[in-house]
Formats: C-alpha cells, sequence, structure tokens
C-alpha cells in the first residue's frame, strides 16, 4: 500500500471518528469539550486529520525497525507454542488491562489469518509472514468493552524461543 492510500484511509477513519465522538456527545447531552454542532465537528476534524498526517511516515518506519528479522521458520507445533507464549506475555505487553481469565480466541499462520495476516506480510515482506503467527485473544474481563476487550500479536520463533514482536491491537 502507497503513502497516499494509507494517508486516505488514516483521514477517512479520523473523520468518521470525529464525527461519532462530536454526534455521540450532542446525542447523549454529554458536555464536549468545546463548541457544539458543525463547528465542533470541524474542529475536531481538523485536529484529528493533521495529528493522523504523520502516521504513514511512523508505519513506514517502523517496517525496517520492527521486524524480526532473526525470526526462524515455523514447526508444526508453532501455532500452540506462539499462543502459549502470548497468553504468557499477555499481563506484560498491556499494562493496565485485567488479563486475568485471557483467552486464545484464534492463532493462525499469518497465510491463514485473513487481513491481519496480510498486515504482516505488507508490514515485512513475504519471509517474515512466513515466519509469523498471528495471535487473537479475548480479555473477558475487559468485557463489554470491544476494544479493550480484544488483543492481536504477531509472534515468531527464535533462538531463544517464541515472543510476540508486533502488538496489533
Amino acid at each position: 500500500m502507497n503513502r497516499k492510500r494509507i494517508w486516505r484511509a488514516t483521514a477517512a477513519v479520523a473523520l468518521l471518528a470525529a464525527v461519532a465522538t462530536v454526534s455521540g456527545a450532542a446525542a447523549s447531552g454529554g458536555a464536549a469539550a468545546g463548541p457544539k454542532g458543525p463547528t465542533a465537528v470541524a474542529a475536531s476534524t481538523a485536529r484529528l486529520t493533521a495529528a493522523s498526517a504523520v502516521r504513514p511516515i511512523a508505519a513506514e518506519a517502523a517496517r525496517f525497525s520492527v521486524c524480526p528479522r532473526p525470526a526462524l521458520p515455523l514447526r508444526a507445533d508453532s501455532v500452540q507454542r506462539a499462543a502459549d507464549a502470548a497468553l504468557a506475555s499477555a499481563a506484560r505487553l498491556y499494562p493496565g488491562v485485567n488479563t486475568r481469565g485471557t483467552e486464545v480466541m484464534a492463532a493462525d499462520r499469518s497465510a491463514f489469518a485473513g487481513a491481519r495476516g496480510g498486515q504482516v506480510k505488507v508490514l515485512c515482506g513475504q519471509r517474515v509472514a512466513d515466519r509469523t503467527v498471528v495471535v487473537q485473544m479475548l480479555f473477558p474481563r475487559m468485557l463489554p468493552s470491544a476494544s479493550l476487550s480484544e488483543a492481536v500479536v504477531f509472534v515468531a520463533r527464535f533462538a531463544s524461543g517464541y515472543r510476540v514482536w508486533y502488538i496489533a491491537h
């Protein structure tokens, strides 16, 4: 995905988030930080779009600094062992989140992990994607929050064992 497409997608998400935030505050009668109505939407959209404009550059930089070059090829038991490693490191990776009772919802080699598997390939290339397991976890104590109760990590096998190398969500 080129930078222009990433920026457009990021700006579109920022715009939708701003509209939803301002509309939700106005609909619930909550006090928004600033004026209500079209002025607030425009101001929020401008702030979020400006903040998100730097993300494509950061994502591009992450491509070269985060990718696990020393990752080893996966074995037959790698999916299970990667899931175990993700569970073991959940509390350290997500401070401030109640991780007691964490469950693995899905763990697949990146080639079979749908959009998140494709994300690995875009971030780091085919070689790293072939050596990565995408693990999706549920933090049941954080329900009903859809965002806080879910986690997605990328795990690879290294000489020292299985390790989370990227937190996707």
